[in-house]
């Protein structure tokens, strides 16, 4: 009976331990892993099996290493400033790191815990106000600009026409040509806004992500002029997701979209699926779709703006597309990022949770998909 009682106790903690939103890492004297939770996997990208028992130096920053030395020189709690941290590769994330010595029942130093705090997705959504607003103002926003500006354009076009029907001087009718384009445009710019509506009519239920992209593949190979290469590298272990299709599959139209115009003629875009294991959303599991082509890559200075609404190096571009993106993805509890190299080519990366209980079905094989 103290047995059973030790192992849920034991089993609580270690709930409670990883329900921490703040990546927490346990480390001896000597700077090797005793323990880390979910939150700290997802913020440096690595797998607790691979980690503890191994050095923290292999994938702590140094910045933070040193917070946890000068915790242990000086027995006590220290902590760091907010720092831009390198992750993996090219990424970095901002966070601020405390570091306290774990004291014996006889007061000697016996370890050390070490508290990351991932500011980074409140510093980018800081930098994106629009992106701040609710969804129901934000679509309060949206139907207030149609009803607004609809009659007015309609107005400033008609006179355009007339104005151009009537007259027969050049500069008049060259100007009368710009005004009834310029409309035009404001009108199909009106058109895209609604299109950032779809939070109300959202239904979530399992969604085969394969289905929608292979859909996806089809119409864009069918529809473009360049002949693009389709690499598809499917995980076909992968369980739907819970998600609206519609949605789902505006982000993936948008962001194969966006590789057709980068790439050239006979351009490559290769569409993967795969398991995360090395990252969690939020404690869950989670999956990758990667859009990877070999165009012209987007600068660095473009990067950091990529997702703000109106932004766009397009000359017929409303700069909407991706903002949407991060949008319905975020409402789906996930994450999108970007990587590129001008030159070589871009990746897209969208990253979907997927419940722990579902990933145990599958692997025990109670749930199968065709």
């Amino acid at each position: 009976m103290a047995r059973v009682h030790k192992r849920k106790e034991t089993s609580l903690l270690r709930e409670v331990f990883d329900a921490i939103p703040d990546g927490i890492i346990v480390l001896d004297l000597s700077f090797c892993v005793l323990s880390i939770n979910d939150s700290a996997e997802s913020i440096f990208k690595v797998s607790r099996k691979k980690v503890v028992g191994r050095s923290c130096f292999e994938f702590l920053p140094q910045e933070i290493v040193d917070i946890a030395k000068r915790s242990i020189r000086e027995e006590r709690s220290v902590f760091g400033d907010t720092l831009t941290l390198p992750i993996k590769g090219k990424e970095r994330i901002t966070a601020q790191a405390v570091a306290s010595p774990i004291f014996s029942q006889k007061g000697n130093p016996i370890g050390i815990v070490v508290q990351v705090k991932d500011l980074s997705g409140a510093k980018f959504l800081s930098e994106k106000t629009l992106q701040e607003i609710s969804t129901h103002t934000f679509e309060g926003l949206i139907a207030g600009l149609a009803h607004e500006l609809k009659n007015p354009l309609g107005g400033i076009k008609g006179a355009a026409q007339i104005l151009k029907s009537e007259t027969t001087s050049p500069d008049t009718i060259k100007c009368a040509e710009i005004i009834i384009k310029e409309v035009d445009r404001l009108n199909l710019l009106l058109e895209r806004l609604k299109g950032l509506q779809p939070f109300a009519r959202e239904t979530f239920e399992p969604v085969d992500i394969h289905e929608i992209l292979s859909e996806v593949i089809y119409l864009e190979s069918k529809s473009s002029k360049k002949d693009i290469n389709f690499i598809e590298n499917f995980d076909v272990t992968l369980p739907p997701v819970i998600g609206d299709r519609d949605s789902l599959k505006q982000v993936f139209l948008n962001l194969v979209k966006n590789a057709i115009e980068a790439v050239s003629v006979n351009g490559t875009i290769e569409i993967s699926t795969r398991w995360i294991t090395d990252y969690k959303l939020k404690g869950e599991n989670a999956i990758s779709i990667d859009i990877k082509d070999n165009g012209i890559g987007i600068p660095k200075d473009n990067l950091e703006k990529i997702f703000t609404p109106f932004y766009t190096t397009k000359r017929k571009g409303s700069g909407l597309g991706l903002f949407l993106a991060y949008q319905i993805i975020a409402k789906h509890g996930g994450a999108i990022f970007v990587e590129s190299e001008p030159g070589k080519g871009t990746v897209f990366r969208v990253y979907l949770p997927v419940s722990k209980q579902e990933r145990e079905d599958i692997q025990s094989g109670f749930l199968t998909y065709g």
